[in-house]
């Protein structure tokens, strides 16, 4: 069991070693979505998020913005599915008037 366990952390250092660091593949992951990476490069990419699970949120993250931005024109024309409606808001004013 040791012996596992040392060489999957030796593993991990060792990716961790050869692999650009967080604050780089979050620059990397956001580029990869204008212009292709070269293949060592996006190869390092996947090493770093087999062992950090912080980056490979961060990618679902921007993933989820790239696919949700362009209907986000679509929605913004909806009335609010929230708030009071204007005549709730009106009566509110007024007794503030009043009182």
């Amino acid at each position: 069991m040791k012996i596992i366990e040392s060489l999957k952390q030796s593993w991990v250092v060792w990716v961790w070693n050869h692999t650009p660091n967080c604050a780089e593949m979050s620059r990397l992951a956001s580029q990869s979505f204008d212009e292709p990476l070269p293949i060592g490069t996006r190869f390092k990419m996947r090493l770093h998020y087999v062992i950090c699970v912080w980056c490979s949120r961060y990618l679902k993250h921007l993933k989820f913005l790239r696919a949700a931005a362009p209907r986000l024109e679509e929605n913004l024309n909806l009335p609010a599915a929230r708030g009071l409606s204007v005549e709730a808001k009106q009566r509110i004013v007024q007794r503030l008037q009043a009182g």
